[in-house]
Order: C-alpha cells, then sequence, then structure tokens
C-alpha cells in the first residue's frame, strides 16, 4: 500500500474538534474529549494514499465504533441534508491513543471533507467527534510523484467480455472514485451524495434521466441505487435498450442556520431533529418490506419549514450501505412532533446486526437491529439435469462476501480479468470445475467468476 502523506494546509483557518452526545439528548457526565477523539490527521490537513487515523475511541458500556466521512460545501458548512457514509466497519475492541483504522483516500473523489468518529454504547447512546477540513488530493499526489520520476501503482482496470451487452458504468481513467447523489444536480445540500464507485468497480444502469441532463440512474454492487454524472464515467455494452425516467426532485434548500440550545455547533441546523426511531411492528425481514418510522421535533421557538429525513440501512459487520430512503415532514409550529414513515428494504445479511441512521438537518439518530432471514437463503428446486455440477440462484437466496482483495476470472480455471475489492456480491449461479465450486457474481461482466475457497458465503448457496 502507498503512505499517506498529510500536510498542514498553508490556509490558517481556524476550526477545532468536537464531541457530541447523540442528538437530542444530554452527554454522560463522565463522557470527555478525550474517551472520543481523532488527534490524527488535525483540522486543515491534506492527504493522499492509505494511512492511519489515530486517536481514542473507549466509552464505559461501548458496543462498537467506526469512522464515517461527508463531502462539505464550497464554504466548508456541512450539508443540512446529507447522510454521512461509513469509511468503516463497527470496530468493538477500544482503543486508546492508538490507531482507530487505516484508510484508503482513494475510494472517494478529491475534495474537501469532514471525518468523524461515531462510539455507540450498549445501550443506544452515541458519542462523536469530528476533524473538518480535510482535503482529499489525489491526484496532486500522483502529479509529484510523477515530478519525482515515481510511478503508482496503478489501479486494475475492469475488463469487459464482448459477448456481455449489459448497460453499465465505470469511473473514467482519471478518477479514483466518483459520487453517486440522490438525484441530477451537483449540490451537496439539495442532491446530496450518497455512495461512491471506485475505480474497477462498474454499475447496472437502469435509465437516463428524462430532465435532459444526460445524468444515469445506476445500481452499486451493494444494491445502492443512485444518480451519476455523465462527465464522470466511461459507458460499457448496449445502451440501445435504456429506457428514461424522472429523478427524485431536488431537496429543499437549507434554512437559516440557528443554534439549538445546549448543543455544539455543526455547520448549518434547523429547528427540526430525528430524535426517536422503531421499526413497524419490531420486524424487519430480509428482502422484504418494512416500514421504519422516525419522529422528528421541533425544538426551536418559530414554526419550522416543511423538510426531509434520509435514511440508511448500513450492515455493521463490513460497513456497507444496503439502502438509503427518504420521507417528508410538513411544516411544525414550536414543540411539535411529526412521524416520517419510510419504506426500508435490504436483501442480503440476514441474521446480522444492521444500523439504520436518520438524518436531518445535520442531525442524526441511530437505531440498531438484527435484519431476519425470511425466504432469504432458502433453497430451490434443483434442476433436473446435471443438479450434481451446477446450479442458478434466485434473487437474495446467495451472496457472496469477499474479505479481502481476490482474483475473478473470465470462466472457472480461465484467465483472470481482474482484482476484485472486498464486498458483498449477488451470485448468479455455483458451476463445480475441477472439484472446486466456482461462484458467477454480478460483477463487472456477465462472465465474472470467483472460486469458492476465497470468499465467504451467505444463503443457500451450495450445490445441492
Amino acid at each position: 500500500m502507498r503512505r499517506l502523506v498529510l500536510l498542514i494546509a498553508a490556509i490558517l483557518l481556524m476550526t477545532t474538534s468536537v464531541a457530541m452526545a447523540q442528538e437530542g439528548e444530554t452527554p454522560v457526565q463522565n463522557v470527555t474529549t478525550e474517551t472520543v477523539h481523532i488527534s490524527w490527521p488535525p483540522p486543515v490537513t491534506e492527504v493522499w494514499g492509505t494511512g492511519d487515523v489515530l486517536g481514542t475511541a473507549a466509552v464505559s458500556g461501548m458496543a462498537y465504533y467506526y469512522l464515517e466521512y461527508i463531502t462539505l460545501n464550497d464554504d466548508l458548512s456541512i450539508p443540512q441534508n446529507a447522510p454521512w457514509l461509513p469509511a468503516t466497519v463497527g470496530i468493538t475492541q477500544p482503543i486508546v491513543d492508538g490507531t482507530l483504522a487505516t484508510l484508503d483516500t482513494t475510494t472517494v473523489p478529491d475534495g474537501v471533507y469532514a471525518l468523524r468518529l461515531t462510539v455507540n454504547t450498549q445501550d443506544g447512546q452515541s458519542y462523536h467527534d469530528m476533524v473538518l477540513p480535510i482535503r482529499v488530493d489525489n491526484e496532486r499526489f500522483g502529479a509529484i510523484l510523477a515530478g519525482t520520476g515515481q510511478e503508482e501503482t496503478p489501479e486494475p482496470a475492469p475488463t469487459q467480455a464482448p459477448q456481455d451487452t449489459t448497460a453499465r458504468v465505470v469511473p473514467s481513467p482519471q478518477y479514483t472514485a466518483i459520487n453517486i447523489r440522490r438525484c441530477d444536480l451537483v449540490d451537496n445540500d439539495r442532491c446530496p451524495v450518497i455512495a461512491a464507485l471506485r475505480s474497477g468497480e462498474s454499475a447496472l444502469v437502469q435509465a437516463l434521466s428524462s430532465n435532459g441532463s444526460g445524468w444515469f440512474q445506476v445500481q452499486l454492487p451493494s444494491g445502492t441505487v443512485g444518480w451519476v454524472s455523465p462527465t464522470v464515467v466511461a459507458q460499457q455494452g448496449d445502451f440501445s435498450g435504456v429506457g428514461r425516467t424522472q429523478p427524485p426532485a431536488p431537496l429543499t434548500p437549507p434554512a437559516r442556520p440557528v443554534q439549538l440550545p445546549d448543543m455544539a455547533p455543526v455547520g448549518q441546523v434547523s429547528g427540526v431533529i430525528p430524535n426517536g426511531m422503531a421499526i413497524e411492528g419490531n420486524n424487519a425481514t430480509c428482502n422484504r418490506n418494512f416500514n421504519v418510522q422516525i419522529n422528528v421535533a421541533n425544538t426551536g421557538n418559530t414554526v419550522s419549514p416543511a423538510g426531509t429525513v434520509t435514511l440508511q440501512d448500513v450492515n455493521i459487520r463490513t460497513g456497507e450501505i444496503t439502502f438509503t430512503g427518504y420521507g417528508n415532514y410538513p411544516s411544525l409550529n414550536p414543540g411539535a412532533n411529526f412521524v416520517v414513515v419510510i419504506a426500508a428494504r435490504t436483501a442480503i445479511y440476514f441474521n446480522e446486526d444492521h444500523e439504520l441512521r436518520a438524518y436531518s438537518n445535520g442531525r442524526q439518530f441511530s437505531l440498531r437491529y438484527q435484519l431476519q432471514q425470511g425466504d432469504c437463503g432458502q433453497s430451490t428446486p434443483p434442476p433436473q439435469q446435471n443438479q450434481q455440477a451446477q446450479r442458478r440462484f434466485s434473487s437474495g437466496e446467495c451472496t457472496i462476501v469477499v474479505t479481502d482483495i481476490g482474483e475473478v476470472y473470465r470462466r472457472p480455471e480461465g484467465e483472470v480479468v481482474f482484482i476484485l475489492d472486498p464486498g458483498s456480491y449477488p451470485a448468479v449461479q455455483v458451476k463445480r470445475v475441477g472439484g472446486l465450486n466456482w461462484y458467477q457474481i454480478t460483477f463487472a461482466d456477465a462472465n465474472s467468476w470467483i472460486p469458492g475457497n476465497i470468499i465467504q458465503r451467505q444463503g443457500s448457496c451450495g450445490i445441492n
């Protein structure tokens, strides 16, 4: 891995790191900024490559901690409507003045970010420490290396099988990662970033924007659906059958900054905050819709405008976003509450802990739950012929989990076509070749095969 280089920028920007309890709750008295704290990188820092984030995550009753990031506005404010994106998995081991995680900055587009440490406790409390601004500048890093005669290790380029005509997009060669947004507009508040597509990954094209913007509606390998600009992607496959659809409308512009009482300032905020959440019927089942009820309250002293709540479902073990959805609330009088109901759905990581994260007006409320199995992973009747040698899977029946980089083959025991990053991928079928089960996955092209001895499986993934 390349070494992470961090330089304090020449700009003398007075920014501090703040520690906060979960919005709407009173901080525990014995928790200080030393128990939930990012010590490196400091504010006003430029980063590239890979390297360690240092600090402390040690709170009494801690369940786990994780790091998150968010793209800042041009004025370095935090977008009100945008969700924080996970940078790590949930980590259960407390850390005191040590390495919180090692991050690879090439997995996000170059830009200016805030980095946040979140610690969740067994009784549902959340504590945060945040550092901003942090500038990611891998493009300049590459230019510096070029000037010294050194060469970066190139990222493996995805290979498209000639017979695959599925419409897909990949990041253009000059980008290490590109943003996936809620709609077809570059505006961090009205159309926030909800995910990223990295070099070496491809996304299925579902539709073209009917607004005439040229943006594509895409589905990422994790299942997340969003929109990407045509200016940052290369097209693969046959686009002749791609239809048009209307993107979601941009969100309401941010309200005027309001300082909530007894709360640390976090960019621009308004009086409405999410302060409660529940799963209707207390039952979330794999590959089925379940309603998430989010209570929002106007804690200000004036009538608030209508607004939007963003909801994400994140698998704690892998740190993957498995669902993103939105709900609206009306104008609220001071002290009034409203329950926003969002229909959620996720088809992977059943029988595992997930976390629902609701965002509105720069505030967050979280809820942990376990996704029930339901019909996911259940066996289907085996084919009448060759049932011992090959089997196709129905939707959600088998998921391949790659925990380390691995080689992907054009066919079982064939030639390597690219290197696959860690993540989860729906399996299309399994075939036994040379005494080994090989799995076809929906990634990069229709003929992507990965051997079963380098992966983990979830669901009914066998041949029998």
